[in-house]
């Protein structure tokens, strides 16, 4: 089964599955770490996946926001100098709760997407009209902004070499390999917002996602009780961005949701991280992962 294809700059395209056949040295149990397997593993993310901001992190990611209709550079340079914040991280700026997270997008929805971290924490972003989408693998300066690595950029850039950048951002290649690859054996992870009734399950089953929601995502006010299930591909790309790619996103959080205002992404393929995932044998009906906005 052959996932969506995307383009790298001026390289060839590449799919995301169906290129590599080797499998990834433990695929079966680093990718149960992070995704319900057919083992009925599960991930946890906890308190403790939420830091604060360090040093000036308010004053750089709120230029960073501000100047990148004006100095694309600058904001690369801004978002590369946030070495600390690895994860995801928040701070308050002048009267405004601002955040930033770094890792591996496992939904991407009309409105809005689900990111989770190296450390396997899970955040919803609310996307809006006026959220920018880049994608940053044909540019060094993006690169470097993404992962906040130069070593990991110029890597990707002269030898193609996106191993590091995934370990960065998405905890290692395997858990990569688990979101480009469809499998029979259900996927499933819950994010729950605190202090307000929505809560988000995602179930990934081949290259179909059911997504269920008990309430409404709303940008300028709190989430409405409101129950819905609605399915669309794994791999849909409505802001060019989906499942599976490496990202930065920055924004705002109000009423206890996050809003993203720059996505900055960069797309894998199994070739890129080495193989295809093990494929579980028994499949998982009911989410176990869970992770909670505070």
């Amino acid at each position: 089964m052959m996932a969506r294809a995307r383009r790298y700059g001026k390289s060839s395209v590449k799919t995301r599955v169906g290129i590599a056949t080797a499998l990834l040295a433990g695929g079966a149990v680093a990718a149960a770490a992070v995704l319900a397997s057919g083992h009925g593993v599960a991930a946890t993310a906890t308190s403790a996946a939420y830091s604060t901001g360090f040093g000036n992190e308010g004053n750089t990611l709120s230029s960073a926001m501000s100047n990148w209709n004006g100095s694309r550079q600058n904001s690369y340079a801004a978002l590369a100098g946030l070495t600390q914040a690895r994860q995801f991280s928040q701070t308050s700026h002048r009267g405004k709760v601002l955040a930033v997270q770094r890792g591996i997008v496992v939904l991407a929805t009309k409105k809005f997407l689900i990111l989770q971290s190296a450390n396997g924490s899970l955040h919803l972003w609310l996307l809006t009209g006026r959220t920018q989408f880049q994608n940053v693998s044909a540019t060094t300066a993006g690169m470097r902004a993404m992962t906040a690595s130069p070593s990991a950029a110029r890597q990707a850039m002269v030898s193609g070499n996106m191993l590091p950048s995934t370990t960065l951002l998405a905890g290692s290649p395997t858990t990569a390999a688990a979101m480009l690859t469809p499998t029979p054996a259900a996927q499933a992870v819950t994010v729950q917002i605190a202090n307000t009734n929505l809560t988000v399950t995602v179930t990934v089953t081949r290259s179909t996602a059911t997504v269920s929601q008990t309430a409404t995502t709303p940008l300028n006010r709190m989430p409405a009780w409101s129950p819905v299930t609605f399915t669309q591909g794994a791999w849909m790309a409505p802001n060019m961005v989906a499942r599976g790619d490496l990202a930065l996103v920055t924004g705002t959080r109000s009423h206890w949701t996050l809003k993203a205002q720059l996505v900055l992404f960069a797309p894998l393929t199994t070739a890129d991280v080495g193989g295809r995932a093990a494929v579980p044998a028994t499949p998982v009906t009911q989410p176990t992962a869970v992770a909670t906005h505070w």
